[in-house]
C-alpha cells in the first residue's frame, strides 16, 4: 500500500535558451490505478504512459475546479480504448478498456512489439475541458502512423495540432515482475524566441534516445536541462500529483437507493453482500445484507 505518494510535477523556464521543461513523476498514481483495476502487465504499462500524458495536458488547466478528460478509441489495438481525467491540481483517475490481455501478457515477444499490438497504428482522441459552472469545450483529433504509434505521439499532436505550441514530449514507464516500477513524463516547449540552433540541438538529443535513457533512469529536471544545454533555470514550480476519485460508499448507497423497489427487494431477499466497483478508479465497495435491507 502506498502511504504517501511521491508523485510530483516540476516545471522551469530557461531564459537563455527560451525553453520550458515540465517533468512529471506519476509512478505511485500508476501503481494505484494498476492495482485498483487489477491490470495485467501490458495494460498497466500503457495506462502508466497515459497517466503521464493526461498530467502533461493538465498543465494547461488554470482555474480551480477545472478538469481535462482524454478519451481514446484504439480501433486496431487490443486495449480497445481508454479514459483518463486530470483535475486542476493534478488529481488523476481513469482506466483502460481491457485490463488483462492474456495473449500479450504471457507472450515472449519484445516489449515494443507487445505495446504495438496493445495500441495499434491509429488513435481517435477526444479531449474535453470542463469548468465547475457546467461550461465545457471539446476537441477531437486522430493520430495514425504506418510504422508505430506511441502515447508520446498523442501528447505531441495535442500540443502542436490543437494548441499550436512547438513542443517535444517523452514518456517513460517500466515494469518489474509484472508491476509498474516507474513512470515519468517530460514536455519540452520552445518559445518563439528560441534559436534554430537550440531547437536542433534539443531535437537531436530527443531523437538519439539519450533523453529517453535519462528519463528511464529517473533523472531530475536539473540533469535533463544540463544534458540539453539549456543554461540556468529561472523560476521553478512544483506541484504534487495524486490519484483521486469522487466515488464513496455514500454515493454507492445512493445509486442503489435509486433502483426500482422490486430490484432492491430482490437483492435484500438473497441475504448476500453485493460488491460494486467504481469503473473510474476500480475501487470495490461491499454492501452488506443489513445495508441492503436498510434501502427498503
Amino acid at each position: 500500500m502506498i502511504l504517501q505518494s511521491l508523485d510530483r510535477l516540476v516545471s522551469a523556464d530557461f531564459p537563455e535558451a527560451h525553453v520550458s521543461l515540465t517533468l512529471a513523476n506519476v509512478t505511485d498514481t500508476a501503481r494505484t490505478l494498476e492495482r485498483n483495476h487489477l491490470c495485467g502487465p501490458i495494460a498497466g504499462i500503457v495506462q502508466a504512459d497515459l497517466i503521464g500524458c493526461v498530467v502533461l495536458m493538465g498543465t494547461r488547466l488554470d482555474t480551480p475546479g477545472q478538469t481535462l478528460a482524454l478519451r481514446l478509441r484504439l480501433p486496431q489495438g487490443a486495449l480497445g480504448g481508454a479514459f483518463l481525467e486530470c483535475a486542476y491540481g493534478y488529481a488523476v483517475r481513469g482506466f483502460v478498456n481491457q485490463k488483462v490481455l492474456p495473449a500479450l501478457d504471457d507472450s515472449p515477444e519484445p516489449d515494443e512489439t507487445l505495446f504495438d499490438r496493445a495500441i495499434g497504428r491509429a488513435a481517435h482522441c477526444a479531449v474535453t475541458r470542463a469548468w465547475p459552472d457546467g461550461r465545457h469545450d471539446e476537441t477531437a483529433f486522430e493520430v495514425a502512423f504506418e510504422d508505430r504509434l506511441t502515447v508520446t505521439d498523442i501528447v505531441e499532436e495535442y500540443f502542436r495540432g490543437n494548441l499550436g505550441l512547438n513542443v517535444l514530449a517523452q514518456l517513460s514507464a517500466a515494469s518489474k515482475t509484472g508491476y509498474v516500477e516507474c513512470a515519468h513524463a517530460l514536455l519540452c516547449e520552445f518559445h518563439p524566441e528560441a534559436s534554430d540552433a537550440t531547437c536542433r540541438r534539443v531535437e537531436d538529443r530527443f531523437d538519439d534516445g539519450s533523453v529517453q535513457d535519462l528519463l528511464d533512469a529517473g533523472a531530475g529536471l536539473t540533469a535533463l536541462a544540463a544534458h540539453l544545454e539549456l543554461g540556468p533555470a529561472g523560476e521553478t514550480k512544483s506541484s504534487p500529483v495524486r490519484f483521486a476519485c469522487g466515488c464513496s460508499a455514500q454515493k454507492v448507497l445512493g445509486m442503489l437507493r435509486a433502483l426500482p423497489l422490486a430490484e432492491r427487494r430482490a437483492m435484500a431477499a438473497e441475504g448476500k453482500s453485493v460488491d460494486i466497483f467504481c469503473h473510474m478508479c476500480g475501487k470495490c465497495y461491499t454492501v452488506t445484507p443489513q445495508q441492503l435491507r436498510g434501502l427498503l
